[in-house]
């Protein structure tokens, strides 16, 4: 089974795929589960129970949200197989929110030459249900990706991975196989390690037009 545990819709301000376009793809590209993993504060999970029974794929329920700082990003997470929003800013609240729920918190592109590093290590209090992701779709320089699978070998931690689609041209791009045909045998298949990562970069012309999102065009 394939899964692409990284996707935004347009109800993420700076991406410009339409809830159908995703489904839409993800079927023709052989992806049988996908995580809308949409910014916070509101994710657009709603918006998907429309059409989802029209396409083999399963939605899971994620969120990426953002870690502020004063006026300073520290990193984000994305909590996955959530069944409410997380509504916690602080990241012992937000993780605690996420295992609460029976879900997977991972940290998102923990090596980013654009973002920076992720820079919250030393707020965790509980690593237990702690995920990586391990590449990441639009992290352009392979060394960040070999970087984040090196932590979480070191730290025996599980991985994730994703597209980090904002375009319907990158979905699919970067995802995990595993062996299962159920949520719970991801879920299970993750936290033993027991997936493979699939795929590689997209074009970086995509980060360019997931840009045009931010003036409402939607395909």
């Amino acid at each position: 089974m394939k899964a692409d545990l990284h996707i935004h819709s347009i109800y993420s301000h700076d991406a410009i795929s339409k809830p159908e376009t995703i489904l839409e793809i993800a079927a023709a590209r052989g992806l049988n589960f996908i995580a809308i993993t949409d910014h916070n504060p509101l994710p657009a999970w709603q918006h998907f129970d429309g059409v989802a029974d029209k396409y083999p794929v399963h939605v899971i329920r994620g969120q990426e949200i953002k870690l502020h700082n004063g006026k300073y990003l520290d990193g984000e997470i994305i909590g996955l197989f959530l069944k409410e929003p997380i509504i916690s800013t602080k990241m012992p609240d937000i993780l605690a929110e996420i295992r609460s729920q029976g879900g997977i918190a991972s940290i998102a592109r923990p090596f980013c030459d654009r973002r920076g590093e992720f820079r919250a290590f030393d707020q965790i209090d509980d690593w237990s249900r702690i995920a990586i992701e391990a590449k990441n779709g639009r992290i352009y320089k392979e060394r960040n990706n070999e970087m984040a699978a090196g932590l979480a070998d070191r730290l025996n931690l599980p991985v994730t991975a994703g597209s980090d689609a904002h375009t319907p041209f990158e979905i699919g791009s970067v995802h995990l196989e595993f062996d299962g045909d159920s949520v719970q045998d991801l879920k299970a298949a993750i936290l033993h390690r027991d997936v493979r990562i699939v795929g590689g970069p997209a074009n970086a012309l995509f980060s360019l037009i997931s840009s045009f999102g931010r003036l409402g065009i939607a395909i």
